[in-house]
C-alpha cells in the first residue's frame, strides 16, 4: 500500500496513486496555463540571493500575521517538540511577530524577522536539523534565543519581504473577505499532511514567491503556472470531504508579479477534466483514494 507523507511529495511521486489519478482526471492544464501567462504582467520584485525557499514560508508567515495579528502558528514548534526551552524561544518569535503588524519601519523590519526565524524553525520540521545550519549553529554554541533567531535574517531577505509586502498590500488584501483562515487543514490532512496558505472567505488561496523561468534570448523572467500548481490549489479543495469551508473560489497569488488569479472551483475542475463534474463525488474518490473510511 502507498504510504502518504505529505501533498507536496505525492504530487512530485510519479508513481504516487494520487498523481496518477489527477493527471488521468484532469489533464486539460495548457488552456488555463496559458491564459494564466497571458494575464501576468513583468517581474516586480527580484532576488538578491537570500534563500529562496525560507523566503517563500517566510513570506507566507508575514501575510498571515498582516491579516490575523494574532495567529498563532504550529509548525514552527513541531520540530521542537519535546525541548520546552526551544519552545519558549519560538513562541517568544511569535509574539513578536504578532506585536509587529503596523506600518512603521520598525514594525517591518520586526516583523520580516520574527518571519524568516519561524521558517527557519518549520524547515526543521519539514526536513529535519540540518547539520551547520544557522539553527544548528545557534543550538551548538548556546545561543538559541529570540535575539540571536531575529538576527539571521540578510538584509535581502528583509528587502523582498518589505517589497512584497507593500505589493501585497495594494494587490493582494484589497481582494480579500472574511473570515480569514490562516494555514487552514482539511479532514484528508489525516490521510496526507497538507496545510494551504489561506482561505479568505470561500476562496482558498496559494501563495507563491517563484521567480518565473526567463527567457534565454532576452534573460526576462515572465510568470508560469505549473500543472503541479493547479493539481495543489484544486487537491486542497478536494481534501475539503465535509465541505467545512464551504470553498467557491480557488486561487494563486503570485508575489514577485503581484498577479491574483482565481477561479471558481467548479468551473476550473471541469476545464480541467473536460467533463462537468460532481464535487461531493470528487471529494468522496480522492478521500478513499488516501485510504480514507467509508463515512455514514
Amino acid at each position: 500500500m502507498y504510504v502518504y507523507t505529505n501533498l507536496s511529495a505525492a504530487l512530485r511521486d510519479k508513481t504516487s496513486p494520487l498523481r496518477e489519478y489527477l493527471h488521468s482526471r484532469y489533464p486539460n492544464t495548457r488552456a488555463v496555463q496559458g491564459a494564466y501567462r497571458r494575464a501576468a504582467g513583468p517581474l516586480l520584485v527580484d532576488t538578491g540571493g537570500a534563500n529562496p525557499a525560507t523566503l517563500g514560508a517566510a513570506f507566507d508567515f508575514e501575510v498571515r500575521f498582516l491579516l490575523v495579528p494574532d495567529h498563532e502558528p504550529v509548525l514552527p514548534l513541531l520540530g521542537f517538540f519535546g525541548f520546552p526551552q526551544e519552545s519558549a524561544v519560538i513562541e517568544s518569535v511569535i509574539e513578536t511577530a504578532q506585536a509587529a503588524v503596523a506600518s512603521t519601519a520598525e514594525d517591518v523590519d520586526r516583523l520580516g524577522r520574527a518571519c524568516w526565524a519561524l521558517a527557519l524553525c518549520t524547515d526543521v520540521y519539514r526536513r529535519g536539523l540540518l547539520r551547520e545550519s544557522a539553527l544548528d549553529n545557534l543550538l551548538r554554541t548556546g545561543r538559541f534565543t529570540p535575539d540571536h533567531l531575529l538576527a539571521l535574517a540578510p538584509p535581502d531577505a528583509i528587502r523582498q519581504l518589505w517589497e512584497l509586502r507593500g505589493l501585497a498590500e495594494e494587490h493582494l488584501f484589497p481582494h480579500l473577505g472574511s473570515p480569514t483562515y490562516p494555514g487552514p487543514t482539511f479532514d484528508a490532512s489525516v490521510l496526507c499532511n497538507a496545510d494551504a496558505d489561506l482561505i479568505s472567505a470561500h476562496t482558498l488561496l496559494d501563495l507563491k514567491t517563484h521567480l518565473g523561468p526567463k527567457n534565454q534570448r532576452t534573460g526576462i523572467r515572465s510568470d508560469a503556472l505549473t500543472s503541479n500548481d493547479l493539481y495543489q490549489i484544486i487537491t486542497y479543495a478536494l481534501f475539503d470531504h465535509s465541505d467545512a469551508y464551504h470553498l467557491t473560489e480557488v486561487g494563486i497569488y503570485s508575489a514577485r508579479y503581484a498577479h491574483l488569479e482565481t477561479w471558481p472551483l467548479t468551473h476550473l475542475l471541469a476545464i480541467l477534466a473536460g467533463t462537468d463534474i460532481d464535487l461531493t463525488e470528487e471529494r468522496e474518490t480522492v478521500w478513499r483514494l488516501l485510504g480514507g473510511p467509508l463515512r455514514s
